[in-house]
């Protein structure tokens, strides 16, 4: 008897999939992608299945990364939307028996989607994550739920938590207050920040800032290096 008779061989994933088809033809194509890409689980599986169990990934001569255990870097440049690059470590060296790659040496590399970081047009390192924050927008008494997205020098990317809300409509050099709390009584942030662009769901401010004892308190290199670390290691 067949013992794959009795059981469900159906893709767990396949909900998630189909939401994902679903965001990506229905997203402004102008904006960067909705927030699960950047912070679902089942969005990360869908990536390592689709992208780095699928197909081999060239990224180097084996003679310039002989060892198992040794590391490379991968850089992608996306032209106008910015430069990616994750971490990977070599798993091992192996031969293809076929393809247009056959019998040449090639390296097996496992992806750190931990270590991925995003250069913006300003040649800025900008780094994903997805940490809720508070922020007080003009002419609004209450502070909306919004999530960080990313993170570059002096520079915040949030956009709105709530499905189906959209950013206030903010001028370019408006103000606003954000709280970040990142789960330590010692770790928490007050930051000033000004607009620099907004979209319908996302904005990119400028941290002037961070308030203290009511007074406000330039970032210095070590704060930012600081509130960076905090940032990263949310929840982790």
């Amino acid at each position: 008897m067949d013992v794959t008779a009795t059981l469900s061989l159906g893709d767990p994933l396949e909900p998630a999939r189909k939401a994902t088809a679903e965001m990506l033809q229905t997203r402004e194509r102008t904006y960067s992608l909705p927030q699960p890409f950047y912070t679902d689980e089942r969005l990360f599986q869908i990536d390592m299945q689709e992208i780095f169990q699928k197909e081999w990934l060239i990224a180097g001569m084996t003679c310039e990364i002989p060892a198992k255990g040794n590391y490379i870097t991968l850089i992608s440049n996306a032209g106008a939307k910015g430069v990616s690059t994750v971490d990977t470590e070599v798993a091992k060296q192996i031969v293809l028996p076929e393809g247009p790659y056959a019998h040449m040496n090639m390296i097996l590399l496992n992806p750190d989607l931990n270590s991925l970081s995003v250069t913006d047009q300003r040649k800025k390192s900008r780094t994903k994550i997805g940490v809720p924050v508070a922020v007080s927008f003009p002419e609004e008494t209450v502070a909306r739920l919004c999530t960080i997205v990313d993170i570059s020098d002096g520079e915040l990317r949030i956009r709105v938590s709530e499905r189906g809300t959209t950013m206030p409509l903010l001028q370019r050099g408006e103000g606003m207050i954000l709280q970040v709390e990142l789960g330590e009584a010692e770790r928490q942030y007050t930051i000033k920040g000004v607009v620099i662009r907004r979209s319908a769901e996302t904005c990119v401010i400028q941290m002037e800032g961070q308030i203290r004892n009511g007074q406000l308190a330039g970032f210095s290199s070590l704060d930012l290096l600081e509130l960076k670390a905090g940032l990263l290691n949310y929840g982790k």
